[in-house]
C-alpha cells in the first residue's frame, strides 16, 4: 500500500458499517461536517471483512439537500484527498464517517484541511506520542 494512497482497506463501504458506526460513534460537531468516531475497542463484529485491521477507515456522507451531484462530489473529493493526505495523524484502528452539513456546500479545500487537522489534535483520535 502506498503511504498516501486510498485503498478499499481504508474506506467504509457497507450501508451496515455506516450505520453501526453513527449509531454507536462518538459525534463532534465542526463547522462544516458533523463526524462521528468509533475507537477500535468499540466496533461491532460484522462479519468477514468488517474492518477491524488496524487501518483508520472513512466514510462519507453528503445528501442531496447540501447540494447538486457537482457540489457533492466536490465536497467528497476534498474529504477523501484532506483524509489521504492527513491519515498518519490518526491512532489506527478508528472508524470515522464525515456527514456534510447544509453549509459544506461552500466549503474550501483549506477548511476541510483545517477540519481535518483539529479533528486529529482531540484526544481520542489523536496519535499517541
Amino acid at each position: 500500500m502506498k503511504p498516501e494512497g486510498f485503498p478499499a482497506a481504508v474506506r467504509v463501504r457497507k450501508r451496515r458499517e455506516f450505520l453501526a458506526i453513527q449509531g454507536a460513534g462518538a459525534k463532534h460537531h465542526l463547522r462544516h461536517f458533523l463526524v462521528f468516531v468509533v475507537p477500535p475497542a468499540a466496533k461491532p463484529a460484522m462479519g468477514p471483512g468488517d474492518g477491524r485491521t488496524g487501518a483508520v477507515r472513512l466514510g462519507i456522507t453528503v445528501t442531496r439537500k447540501v447540494g447538486c451531484a457537482v457540489v457533492r462530489n466536490r465536497i467528497k473529493r476534498y474529504v477523501r484527498e484532506a483524509f489521504r493526505r492527513k491519515r498518519g495523524s490518526f491512532t489506527p484502528g478508528y472508524d470515522m464517517v464525515w456527514v456534510a452539513k447544509q453549509s459544506a456546500a461552500s466549503v474550501g479545500y483549506a477548511e476541510v484541511v483545517a477540519a481535518m487537522e483539529l479533528l486529529g489534535k482531540r484526544p481520542p483520535l489523536g496519535a499517541s506520542c
